[in-house]
C-alpha cells in the first residue's frame, strides 16, 4: 500500500486501484490509480479533472508533517490558498523584473544590450558561441519568471474549480483566495523592505513554495 491506500500489483508493477472489477465480479480492478488516491478514473466516482487535483493536493499535503489526516476538501482549499499567494507573488516580481529590465536599458534603443530594455523582462536571448565569433544571440525564449507565473495561474483556476465541483461553498473558496492575496502582500513588503538584489530575488520562486504550504498547514491546525 502507499500512502493513499492504493495497490501494488507485481504483475504490472504499479499503483492500481483498490476497488472490484466492473467487468470481472469478484476479480480485483486493475486498472492503473490515479496519483494520490486509491480509485482509478472509472471508480473515482467524479471527473478525471477532479480527481487529479484532489489526488495532486493530498500528496502535496502528506509530505507535510502532522498532515497525514487531512481530508480532500482541506487539501483543496489549503493548495487553492497557496496557488493563489503564489500567483500574486510570481505576478509582483514579474512586474519588478519588467521594470528593471526597462530601467536598465534606457528606454528604446537606450542599450545595445538586446536583454535589456522594452519586453526585456519577458523575453530574454538564447546564445551560443564560436571560438573566432564570440557570444552571440541565436533566438528568443521566455523567461523562467515567466513560464512559472504562467503554471502558476493555470494551476490555480484548476484548484478553484475543483473546488467549486466538490461541492465547497463559494465563501470559504473566496476566503482561501482572499487569505492567499494577503499572504503574498506580506511577502511582497518583506521583499521589498530587504532590497533583495536581482539574483536574490530570482531564488524566491524556489524558498516561497515550502514556507507557503507550512503556513497553510498550520492554519488548518488552528481551524
Amino acid at each position: 500500500m502507499n500512502e493513499a491506500g492504493a495497490r501494488w500489483c507485481e504483475q504490472h508493477k504499479r499503483y492500481e486501484c483498490t476497488k472490484r472489477s466492473k467487468r470481472r465480479p469478484g476479480d480485483d480492478c486493475h486498472a492503473s490509480a490515479i496519483r494520490g488516491t486509491n480509485a482509478c478514473r472509472t471508480h473515482g466516482g467524479q471527473k478525471t479533472e477532479v480527481l487529479k487535483a484532489k489526488g495532486a493536493a493530498l500528496s502535496a499535503w502528506r509530505a507535510v508533517p502532522g498532515r497525514q489526516d487531512v481530508t480532500p476538501s482541506e487539501a483543496v482549499l489549503a493548495m487553492l490558498q497557496m496557488s493563489w499567494a503564489r500567483v500574486n507573488l510570481y505576478a509582483s516580481l514579474l512586474e519588478q523584473q519588467v521594470a528593471d529590465a526597462q530601467n536598465d536599458g534606457g528606454g528604446l534603443g537606450g542599450s545595445d544590450d538586446p536583454d535589456l530594455g522594452p519586453g526585456a523582462g519577458l523575453i530574454g536571448h538564447t546564445r551560443s558561441g564560436v571560438k573566432d565569433i564570440g557570444i552571440f544571440a541565436t533566438g528568443e525564449a521566455a523567461r523562467g519568471l515567466t513560464l512559472l507565473e504562467e503554471k502558476e495561474r493555470d494551476r490555480c483556476v484548476r484548484f478553484a474549480k475543483t473546488a467549486h465541483d466538490m461541492g465547497i461553498a463559494d465563501r470559504e473558496i473566496r476566503l482561501a483566495e482572499q487569505q492567499g492575496a494577503l499572504i503574498a502582500g506580506a511577502i511582497s513588503r518583506i521583499l521589498d523592505a530587504l532590497e533583495l538584489t536581482a539574483a536574490q530575488r530570482a531564488r524566491v520562486p524556489e524558498v516561497v513554495p515550502g514556507v507557503l504550504l507550512e503556513i497553510a498547514g498550520e492554519a488548518g491546525d488552528r481551524a
